[in-house]
């Protein structure tokens, strides 16, 4: 029989579990990983982290993060593991190949990847989580640097119940902001759809300052008409000013901007959907990542068309 110390020592113990944090894995610590790791950390959460390129991870490593040689190590030690990888072909090596999270993962426990990839990728890790009796979400983002950073990024989650129960706490320490989708996939055309229009507008906002300097219209007269018009939209403004202080210091690649480019095009031929604006757009930064700016910021697409247009532009 409980004394009544026993009694106390059973509550503070009781009270000590109810207050372990969930173990959190973390692979894929680049622009955006590495800043949503941070917050993780920030949050007292348990993180074990895994990087092709362990140099990336030391600064995580200095704030208390574990260090793992594998994707496979890394749900070893997890309930949840989040992913941000750069490509499908990445995501399905680190998921599911020989050193993959699934053959890590207990039962009953989670993967969530954050990057933007196929849907084909995502609907088939889904099916291959399930056959290890595990969960998988795929919730990529929207947003950049600074809203990973500050954790007011915008999140699409697709995946069972479930499995979204069991990340929602976590979840919204990452994002601003959440729309539910009932099957992965759902979500990974989510954040196609939108890199549709980052695409488009990336490219018709490098068109028309290219044509308004070679218009003797000055751009920053452009920017501010946009500005106070219907056709005012945030991202013209943050992008045309870094334009026009040939400031391309990235936050997000024109080489990851192709691949998404690409993924949507593909995306439109096998739902059998035309997509010409988004061809003459993949065409810009295809030219622009042949050209060197691969490692860039999006908005050095520009630099394609005044190459094209025969401006010579000299940083200020």
């Amino acid at each position: 029989m409980l004394t009544g110390e026993s009694h106390l020592a059973f509550f503070y113990v009781l009270v000590w579990r109810l207050q372990l944090k969930t173990s959190l894995g973390f692979i894929g610590l680049g622009l955006m990983g590495t800043p949503l790791a941070t917050r993780l950390l920030n949050a007292d959460y348990p993180l074990a982290v895994f990087n092709r390129t362990k140099e990336k991870a030391a600064g995580l490593i200095t704030q208390g993060a574990r260090w793992c040689r594998s994707p496979k190590e890394v749900a070893e030690q997890s309930e949840i593991v989040f992913s941000m990888v750069s490509t499908s072909e990445v995501l399905a090596e680190f998921a599911a190949g020989k050193d993959g999270v699934i053959h890590g993962l207990r039962r009953g426990c989670l993967h969530v990847d954050m990057s933007t990839v196929s849907p084909v990728t995502t609907e088939r890790l889904t099916a291959e989580y399930k056959s290890h009796r595990c969960l998988f979400i795929h919730s990529p983002v929207l947003g950049s640097v600074p809203q990973a950073t500050d954790g007011s990024l915008l999140l699409f989650v697709g995946g069972s119940d479930e499995a979204f129960r069991s990340a929602k706490p976590v979840l919204k320490i990452l994002g601003g902001k959440i729309w539910r989708f009932e099957r992965p996939e759902q979500a990974s055309y989510t954040k196609l759809l939108c890199n549709l229009f980052i695409g488009a507008m990336g490219t018709t906002l490098a068109q028309a300052l290219v044509l308004a300097q070679k218009a003797d219209v000055n751009p920053e007269t452009l920017l501010d008409i946009l500005d106070h018009s219907s056709l005012s939209a945030p991202m013209y403004q943050t992008k045309g000013k870094s334009i026009l202080d040939r400031n391309f210091s990235p936050r997000f690649f024109v080489q990851h901007m192709l691949k998404d480019l690409n993924l949507i095009l593909d995306a439109g031929k096998r739902r059998q959907v035309p997509l010409p604006g988004i061809e003459a757009s993949q065409k810009m930064f295809a030219e622009a990542a042949a050209a060197g700016f691969g490692r860039e910021d999006y908005s050095a697409v520009v630099k394609v068309l005044e190459r094209q247009a025969g401006i010579e532009v000299r940083k200020p």
